[in-house]
């Protein structure tokens, strides 16, 4: 599983982390397109990881810490009365199973949510899933085009995450034909609401992107986006 540089490496910090994107999901999720079910889905897996590590995991080290000392203590120890065990420790509250994958499951939830068209930089920081060099895992930009209806006609919206750029370059083609500059952007969403090259025809309409930082394209193309306007 690849690190995601928005969660922490320290066992006491992702607790933190996973507290706070649980009480922000709750807020946001409807909004970025995670259902009821899957929220509640989600909230379950991270209160069952957060008690294994807050609670279950450093009691049993405790637990095999007092067993290695009675252990010692009965081999070589001093005393004129028998040793019982050191007693386990009891567990209440126990949240319920859940499937293994937590954090592979919250991962792809992340990486979705990042594509949703309502997803913003704000909220982002506000989940607390933009990483501080999350741009160097991200080599070319990542976006969304989806056909709407606009206020007068058909138009294709586009989303993407600027991961800390400037902007994007966009490129577009019409059925099959030359890429040409569809413009510079640095604020989303992007909207393609150009007519029809033929009105009443459909027609097919792709779609690329590279990065744009201080006034220049940089970066290779993004993989293409193809969408049927008209249709």
């Amino acid at each position: 599983m690849a690190a995601q540089r928005y969660f922490p490496q320290a066992e006491a910090d992702r607790i933190i982390w996973l507290n706070h994107y649980a009480a922000k999901l709750v807020k946001y999720g409807p909004l970025l397109g995670i259902g009821h079910e899957e929220i509640a889905s989600t909230l379950a897996d991270i209160a069952r990881y957060v008690w294994l590590l807050h609670t279950w995991n450093p009691a049993k080290q405790q637990d095999a810490l007092e067993a290695t000392t009675h252990k010692n203590f009965i081999a070589t120890g001093t005393g004129n009365e028998p040793a019982p065990l050191p007693p386990d420790t009891l567990f209440n509250d126990i949240p319920p199973a859940v499937l293994p994958g937590v954090l592979t499951r919250l991962f792809n939830q992340v990486q979705r949510i990042k594509l949703h068209p309502a997803y913003t930089e704000a909220i982002g920081l506000d989940l607390g899933i933009i990483g501080i060099a999350d741009n160097a895992d991200h080599p070319v930009p990542q976006f969304t085009a989806a056909v709407e209806q606009g206020p007068k006609s058909s138009r294709v919206r586009i989303d993407y995450t600027k991961y800390g750029h400037q902007g994007v370059a966009i490129e577009t083609r019409s059925n099959g034909g030359e890429w040409g500059l569809l413009g510079h952007y640095t604020q989303k969403p992007v909207y393609d609401d150009r007519p029809l090259a033929v009105p009443g025809i459909p027609e097919s309409r792709d779609y690329r992107m590279r990065w744009w930082d201080k006034d220049e394209a940089n970066g290779e193309w993004s993989a293409v986006q193809t969408v049927l306007v008209g249709g």
